[in-house]
């Protein structure tokens, strides 16, 4: 009876409120509603979707799943495949599967409105101003060029035209990481002092891979250098980067496979990371923000999140992370979708800008050589005409 008097009012007089961090539960009441505006009206795009590699599977996954774009082609150097694909994802024979030497049936095909590009980054360029020149938006892994001169004049190509030209950095998607960014640009943790992002991959990429993958530093140290920028909303003026290659086939390609960095920004914050080709244990990511009212981070993510074992005298033991990107970073690629679609069909502001993609590249370029040369690299931003409000 002593605690009868803090009963307060029945539950039933009291409004039904939900935490928004829930996208889950938002899309249930989107659904069980059939809330029209949190659907798009517009007519779907008709798509064609260059590469089927790493990245290639996971768009077209959520390409042939997403009722707003009509897939015409797969464009593909594997074809051998073509009838396993066309059989395991049902698709009709409105789907054309043509090689890379057949590309130009999808530029001059009128009907094609968006071109997904997921082939390795040599090609990238091509593709991409071909795509531009017959009027395509253009939604592109990263890198958009294999070097900063060939990514400018893509972008000039793209305004010149009018025509979209993404560049997917899908980490910016994912729930976690957008709910951090947004809570520190809200002040919770205050002035931000030190930001520290871990990136371990797993499992280890294929030598045929990381031949073609353009370096670590721009193929996996890029999405730790634009997650910075893009939370503290500044450029680093220093970088420092330390790197080792103890993987002997790694060595083998001067590549690195083990990387510490360091990038110090105008407002004084301090960015910390670090990175790996070859996480044993399950793709390690995480990223903390300590400012001088606090502290917020996002730890790993586990399948079986909810799932605590204890047996023995062995203790408390969790279910492994998440083992690779495609699982991790599933809701990040389909959110990353979604928001190129409302660019193409809405209009809404891109979120991932030509001048943070150059900028990113610019970095990662820097801090390249900071490892190769042992010394530590200023960056001039001052004619890189970058806005006031980077993001």
């Amino acid at each position: 009876m002593a605690t009868k008097k803090f009963a307060g009012p029945s539950p039933y007089k009291l409004r039904q409120t939900y935490p928004e961090d829930d996208y889950l539960h938002t899309e249930y009441v989107n659904n069980s509603t059939a809330n029209q505006a949190s659907r798009s009206q517009a007519p779907p795009v008709v798509g064609a979707i260059f590469g089927l590699g790493r990245a290639g599977s996971i768009h077209l996954s959520s390409i042939v799943n997403n009722p707003r774009i009509i897939l015409k082609y797969i464009v593909d150097d594997r074809k051998d495949r073509f009838a396993d694909l066309k059989k395991f994802w049902r698709l009709s024979s409105d789907v054309i599967f043509i090689t890379p030497a057949e590309a130009n049936r999808v530029y001059t095909d009128k009907s094609v409105n968006v071109v997904f590009i997921a082939s390795p980054t040599w090609t990238h360029h091509d593709i991409v101003v071909n795509s531009i020149a017959n009027n395509k938006d253009v939604y592109c892994e990263k890198p958009i060029a294999e070097n900063i001169e060939d990514t400018k004049k893509c972008y000039e190509a793209a305004k010149a035209k009018g025509r979209t030209l993404f560049a997917a950095f899908n980490r910016r998607f994912d729930p976690a990481y957008s709910n951090l960014k947004e809570r520190v640009r809200k002040g919770e943790v205050g002035h931000v002092q030190i930001l520290k992002v871990t990136a371990r991959d797993s499992p280890l990429p294929t030598i045929d891979y990381l031949k073609t993958s353009g370096g670590v530093f721009h193929d996996c140290l890029v999405h730790d250098f634009d997650m910075s920028c893009w939370v503290l909303g500044e450029l680093p003026i220093r970088v420092q980067a330390s790197a080792s290659a103890l993987i002997p086939e790694v060595k083998a390609i001067d590549d690195f496979d083990t990387i510490a960095f360091l990038l110090t920004f105008p407002s004084g914050a301090v960015v910390l990371g670090d990175n790996s080709r070859y996480s044993a244990y399950g793709y390690d990511q995480r990223l903390e923000v300590f400012g001088n009212k606090g502290m917020i981070k996002v730890e790993n993510e586990r399948p079986c999140h909810s799932t605590e074992t204890v047996i023995g005298q062995e203790g408390i033991k969790l279910s492994p992370i998440f083992y690779s990107f495609p699982s991790r970073y599933k809701v990040a690629y389909q959110r990353e979708l979604e928001h190129f679609l409302d660019v193409v069909q809405h209009g809404i502001p891109m979120s991932v800008t030509s001048w943070q993609t150059l900028a990113v590249s610019k970095i990662a370029t820097a801090a390249e050589e900071s490892a190769r040369t042992g010394k530590t690299i200023d960056i001039d931003w001052s004619k890189d005409d970058i806005p006031a409000v980077y993001s």
